[in-house]
């Protein structure tokens, strides 16, 4: 389900973004490999498409759409659709055999980004909206830009995600049907997760570019005490080859 998600929507966004000559737009293909804090499973890798398109005030970035209601150089407020690219299927692991499968879900919300003279605070809250987790995200983030040159940047940014406890507990809960001797039933509450990131962009021509990032989460103590959970934190790495139009 996944990766039919994924294609259909690279295909419709693709199609958004070559409908108009007046668009700003890079094209990327990249990979996503994290560490996984399900037991029994070591790392996930996931290809994926990275947009970045902005069009008067619409814009998209990687797999999240928008559109900017309030516009300005310094304040950004606006409405978001984002996938929670989280979950597992019971075969993905002998841990989780007897789990009802965790899909993605889709959230909408709102999105206010203030801007800095070399850095940037976005913050983000959004519902699900696809009736997976009717759970709702709270995330925060800062992001300054340690260099700039012609052909590179490097930039550091930290922030916070709050999982509300119903999702939470649909990704890192245990039900009572799904209880066994070694992995009793489990509710997660509400989660608190920082992380901190670094992302590095080289550009080797006027079109083409890499995008390179790493970020290290820290899971919130409701989610790691899970006994389908392995880890107390998660580690991502991202690398994208981009070409503009």
């Amino acid at each position: 389900m996944k990766k039919r998600f994924i294609l259909v929507l690279s295909v419709l966004l693709a199609h958004v973004c070559v409908a108009s000559d007046e668009t700003t737009l890079q094209l990327g293909v990249g990979v996503a490999t994290s560490t996984s804090p399900y037991k029994g499973i070591s790392t996930v890798t996931l290809p994926l498409p990275d947009i970045e398109l902005l069009y008067n005030s619409a814009f998209i970035e990687g797999i999240n759409l928008g559109y900017n209601v309030y516009d300005t150089k310094t304040l950004q407020i606006g409405v978001i659709l984002l996938p929670t690219l989280l979950g597992y299927k019971s075969k993905d692991s002998d841990f989780l055999a007897g789990m009802e499968n965790r899909t993605i879900s889709l959230e909408g919300g709102l999105r206010l980004k203030y801007n800095f003279d070399n850095s940037f605070l976005s913050s983000t809250i959004s519902n699900d909206i696809s009736g997976i987790t009717d759970g709702y995200t709270f995330n925060a983030v800062y992001n300054y830009t340690l260099f700039e040159a012609v052909n590179s940047s490097l930039s550091l940014y930290a922030g916070a995600e709050y999982l509300s406890d119903k999702k939470s507990d649909y990704y890192y809960g245990v039900k009572a049907k799904e209880a066994t001797q070694n992995r009793p039933s489990y509710h997660a509450d509400g989660a608190l997760n920082p992380y901190i990131g670094l992302t590095q962009i080289f550009a080797f021509s006027k079109i083409w570019s890499i995008i390179a990032n790493v970020e290290y989460k820290q899971w919130d103590s409701t989610i790691y005490k899970s006994p389908i959970v392995d880890d107390h934190y998660q580690i991502t790495g991202y690398l994208a080859v981009m070409y503009s139009f």
